[in-house]
């Protein structure tokens, strides 16, 4: 049955906003019905108690809120998520309780991946291919720190629930606030500049980073996803703490930070110690150290007490007496066995002495006898050795007179040798000369020399040397003079 639609000049009929909101749904229903639309999601969740997901579904130009209830998003293949590019079967509802147009999802599949969430891939590969996400460049969070600073809106229930956790785990720390936007145009580079600042400020000596924010929309949390801030993490000397969003909430920050914390709160209770616990610490190394001290005096005095009835040690007094007892008959024994040894020395010494002279006189006669045989002993070699040196004499004047003949033989067929060179030689110059005066030297065919034209005939070959170079001739007529 169609509702009677109001006449708009009457005042009598009145609607309430419930009855617009009904007929509003069922005109829709009637006039919509389901159908596929395409569109990236964004600022998807889901709702812990009730398992129902809710996201934004939009385009370069529209965005609707949509809603896909656990019983359809269970057996779905294709689960929603942030930056995807979906194409869903939808249909246009009405809700009355915000007063708002949303989309409730009957079915989803992927249609690849949205622009912003393709570019952002495509920035997290480069990063990583550069390093700059390598466990390797994690820096160490100090244990016992004493300076904070903190990079984060000011207005934000982030930045009081770190306050609330640092203050109360380590009330000794003093942080040190730098506010700067975190969401929309301009954060990124806003954030990179806040962190360079922070952590080369002169004098501040701080202790570690903490970058943060609450949670948001997946393009609420895309400051925290610039190239520019990313680089400033991976490069800052101090260590640094990314607590972006909730804990399914990832960013390029987390990936580049030296620890990432799931949320603000989980972020201060990862950078500082509790106090509890260390006043614990401090109480359970005090009892420990107490109890070692005292071992160790009670081992000391158990050790003394030892030495003291050591019967090394019982009547000190006896012992050095009988000590120096002692020491004074081995130096009464020692210097007997000087005397004794001494003794046997000088008779040793005596028997010797007389020895060696027993034996220098027995010397002395048998030289004496030698002295008085010399001449008698002398005289029959040296007749001997003479007519020895005779017989070599003679051999030896022998032998020389071979020597000096077979020298002079030698030296006779030497001059000889040389006397037939200087022959050649100066017939070499006189032939030399007679070259230079115009004669020639003929030889024949194997290199004799011809005086005469005997024997020689027409067509006969000969060699002439001229002076400077030899030519072959042949003879073409002979005539020989008269005498």
């Amino acid at each position: 049955m169609n509702p009677t639609r109001p006449d708009p000049a009457s005042t009598d009929q009145v609607w309430t906003l419930a009855r617009l909101a009904t007929e509003f749904s069922a005109r829709l229903d009637r006039e919509w019905p389901a159908l596929w639309v395409r569109g990236e999601i964004s600022g998807h969740s889901r709702h812990a108690a009730s398992g129902h997901h809710y996201f934004t579904l939009k385009d370069s130009q529209a965005q609707f809120s949509a809603v896909m209830w656990r019983s359809r998003a269970e057996p779905s293949p294709v689960q929603p998520a942030s930056g995807m590019l979906v194409e869903a079967l939808v249909r246009l509802v009405f809700y009355p309780p915000q007063g708002r147009l949303q989309l409730d999802v009957q079915r989803l599949r992927a249609a690849g991946r949205g622009d912003l969430m393709q570019a952002l891939l495509e920035l997290k590969a480069k990063l990583a291919a550069e390093g700059l996400f390598d466990a390797s460049r994690k820096k160490a969070l100090p244990t016992y720190p004493w300076r904070i600073g903190l990079l984060t809106a000011v207005g934000g229930a982030a930045l009081q629930d770190m306050l609330k956790v640092l203050s109360r785990r380590w009330p000794l720390l003093r942080c040190f606030l730098l506010p700067v936007p975190v969401q929309g145009p301009g954060a990124g580079p806003a954030l990179e500049q806040g962190l360079r600042r922070l952590a080369a400020w002169p004098g501040l000596g701080l202790d570690l980073i903490i970058l943060g924010r609450g949670g948001g929309s997946f393009e609420d949390l895309h400051a925290f996803n610039d190239e520019g801030l990313v680089r400033a993490i991976a490069d800052c000397p101090l260590p640094v703490i990314s607590a972006v969003g909730h804990e399914i909430d990832t960013t390029l920050s987390d990936h580049a930070a030296d620890l990432r914390a799931p949320t603000p709160s989980a972020a201060a209770e990862l950078a500082v110690p509790e106090r509890e616990a260390v006043l614990q610490l401090v109480d359970d190394l005090g009892r420990r150290l107490e109890g070692a001290l005292k071992g160790r005096v009670q081992e000391l005095s158990r050790h003394l007490d030892a030495l003291r009835t050591h019967r090394a040690l019982a009547r000190p007094e006896a012992r050095l007496g009988m000590a120096s007892q002692r020491l004074d008959e081995l130096e009464t024994r020692l210097r007997l066995r000087g005397k004794q040894a001494l003794a046997g020395r000088m008779e040793a010494v005596d028997m010797q002495g007389r020895r060696l002279r027993v034996a220098l006189q027995r010397l002395q006669g048998e030289a004496a006898q030698r002295v008085l045989d010399w001449p008698r002993r002398l005289d029959m070699p040296l007749r001997r050795r003479l007519r020895e040196d005779d017989a070599r004499s003679r051999l030896a004047l022998g032998a020389l007179g071979r020597a000096m003949r077979g020298i002079l033989d030698r030296h006779s067929q030497s001059l000889l040798q040389l006397e037939a060179r200087l022959d050649r030689l100066e017939q070499g110059r006189l032939r030399q000369r007679m070259l230079r005066m115009g004669f020639l030297l003929a030889r024949d065919e194997v290199g004799r020399p011809l005086a005469t034209l005997r024997n020689l005939e027409p067509g006969t070959h000969v060699q002439l040397e001229f002076h400077g170079g030899e030519a072959d001739a042949q003879l073409l007529r002979i005539k020989e003079h008269e005498a």
